[in-house]
């Protein structure tokens, strides 16, 4: 049952980002992100780079960006498909990039309702480690994990018995989607928008080796109030969770906190409710001195988003 009453945050104002007015495309599918000291990283789930922003007194500005096919090699399919690129994270020296895993459902045509082509969308599969060098702040290398076969993150997924059930299905329809990563001591967990399962969410910690192989994924079903995950946030030793919608509906979105440990509850500590933006990329940040959570939405308003500049909302820990 979730006993929580009050919230633990909330919303204390907006950091600009400025990508500039030519990244117009690239700015309304920001997905993820992770801070590290002065830098903001950033994806887009429609993109195939990754975007270095630098702290300025009260926001960041672009600095650079990095095509990810330079360090990873054996990207499925061709130049112009999307890795749909869902959650950042940052370990000592490396920021791990995590895609949805998903399949797809077609668009229909103008005049169908349903399209029955399902897609499996192979580049959407990376899993993947960049190394940055500390001194000049940029990738000089990579390891990923398969994006097929034998080893893919999708492969130890379908073949547990809990996750082989909705194997064939799309994203948005319960089926096997990718939302969040977060790395917590070492420890990599990966958080499922779908399916979620007899009404719990899941999050996957996955046994990666020092070859960078996946030796097993442990799933842990989680209480969220029927919610999937939709983003995974480290918080210390614990993980926020964005929790919303497997599919298209507005909302409710809530954030939990969670010890990922056997038997642990997540507990709610901050409400979004029903909203037409919802949450997508949450990490940490500093900025005028002061500590809180950045959050992207999907599909921002025009309000939001003015000549390459996003307004991105941040969330302030409430002094008890």
């Amino acid at each position: 049952m979730d006993t929580v009453t009050t919230s633990e945050f909330f919303l204390a104002g907006q950091v600009s980002l400025d990508y500039g007015t030519s990244e117009q495309a690239l700015v309304r599918n920001l997905s993820g992100c992770v801070t590290a000291g002065a830098m903001l990283w950033t994806v887009s789930d429609e993109g195939r780079t990754i975007e270095r922003l630098t702290r300025e007194v009260d926001g960041y500005r672009l600095s650079d960006r990095f095509a990810l096919d330079q360090f990873i090699q054996g990207i499925p399919g061709s130049s112009d498909d999307e890795l749909d690129l869902e959650s950042l994270d940052l370990d000592v020296s490396s920021i791990w990039l995590c895609g949805a895993h998903c399949k797809v459902r077609r668009k229909p045509e103008a005049n169908e309702i349903l399209n029955s082509e399902i897609r499996a969308r192979k580049s959407r599969r990376l899993l993947a480690r960049l190394t940055i060098d500390q001194s000049t702040g940029r990738p000089v290398a990579a390891q990923s994990i398969p994006f097929e076969g034998d080893g893919s993150l999708r492969a130890v997924l379908e073949t547990d018995p809990f996750f082989s059930p909705f194997r064939e299905l799309p994203t948005k329809e319960n089926g096997i989607d990718v939302e969040g990563l977060a790395v917590v001591d070492g420890r990599v967990f990966v958080g499922l928008r779908g399916p979620v399962i007899g009404g719990f969410a899941v999050v996957a910690e996955l046994a990666i080796d020092n070859a960078f192989k996946i030796r097993s994924a442990r799933p842990y079903f989680l209480n969220l109030q029927g919610l999937g995950v939709r983003e995974l946030t480290r918080d210390g030793a614990r993980i926020l969770i964005t929790a919303g919608p497997v599919g298209e509906a507005q909302g409710p979105f809530a954030l939990y906190r969670w010890s990922p440990e056997p038997g642990s509850a997540p507990r709610k500590v901050y409400s979004w409710g029903t909203a037409i933006e919802k949450p997508e990329g949450l990490c940490w940040c500093e900025v005028g001195g002061e500590r809180g959570l950045l959050v992207f939405y999907d599909n921002p308003g025009d309000t939001r988003l003015q000549n390459g500049v996003y307004s991105a909302d941040l969330l302030k820990r409430l002094q008890v």
